[in-house]
């Protein structure tokens, strides 16, 4: 049975430093910065992925259609906890996934266990041709694919609070770096469409290098849906500049009060959860 790809569920599940609401501690990140951490748990989102694979004479030669429902289940004093429903439909047939469970820090990152994490120093960031003053903190993950060292910039005062953030894996050995990552926001409060409302947004850019290409993905954000993420469209090229893939995501629903029973494509009801709130462990 197909199973959806990495690039759909990555595109499905928001980009952790698009859209934070909520207001940042001095001694760092908390949960409130997290695309999901301003919800309780039984908020979710439905988004729909569409993607084209491409030839060396750049025709489409295959199309897939991934429907992904993201579901928050928990959050405690140093990760959130999702579910991820996803149903892809290949060749007009439909084939729904094993659901999987994600585990995921507060600064965006896979939850790894025994991070490092150093104290933030003062920095600064320019988006629209505006000066912010933030603050700049430095995160290092060891798991058995490597060692990921993560910066992010992000201001206690300024929505959308978290404006940046590099990522760099090394293989196991430190010899190479494996994989390179950029989430930057480019714009602030546009415009933009989430259902049937007209709501306040962020453009973000989100550029990703790894030894067989790079990827670059421009999305649509808002911090008042789970998850971040309301569009985007999405690019894959190879080492040689060919593209070999491109993908697009539409918000088709979410709902992020519990309290209402809106259960979506997959039309699974689950029992509401009451979130106990926890100070975040990170701290000076």
């Amino acid at each position: 049975m197909p199973r959806p790809t990495a690039l759909a569920l990555t595109l499905a599940l928001g980009l952790a430093v698009a859209c934070a609401s909520g207001m940042a501690q001095e001694t760092g990140i908390t949960a409130k910065l997290h695309p999901w951490g301003q919800f309780e748990p039984g908020a979710w989102k439905l988004v729909r992925v569409a993607t084209e694979t491409l030839d060396e004479q750049g025709q489409v030669v295959s199309t897939s259609s991934t429907d992904t429902k993201t579901t928050l289940l928990d959050i405690d004093d140093e990760t959130v906890t999702l579910e991820i429903q996803a149903c892809v439909e290949v060749a007009g047939k439909r084939f729904e996934a094993e659901p999987q469970t994600l585990r995921q820090g507060f600064h965006g990152e896979a939850a790894c266990p025994s991070p490092k994490l150093k104290p933030p120093v003062d920095g600064q960031v320019v988006v629209d041709d505006r000066k912010i003053a933030c603050k700049v903190q430095q995160l290092e993950c060891t798991g058995p694919n490597g060692k990921t060292v993560t910066t992010i910039y992000y201001s206690p005062t300024v929505a959308p609070y978290v404006f940046k953030r590099e990522s760099v894996t090394n293989d196991p050995e430190g010899k190479s770096v494996v994989s390179e990552t950029s989430v930057e926001v480019t714009t602030l409060e546009m415009p933009c469409k989430v259902l049937n409302e007209v709501r306040n947004g962020f453009y973000v850019k989100t550029t990703n290098k790894n030894v067989k290409g790079t990827v670059i993905t421009l999305a649509i954000t808002s911090p008042t849906v789970p998850g971040g993420v309301v569009s985007l469209s999405s690019k894959e090229v190879d080492k040689n500049g060919r593209m070999v893939r491109r993908s697009t995501l539409e918000l088709i629903d979410f709902n992020s009060d519990p309290e209402k029973d809106r259960t979506g494509i997959f039309g699974r009801k689950r029992a509401n959860r009451h979130r106990v709130k926890t100070t975040a462990r990170y701290g000076p």
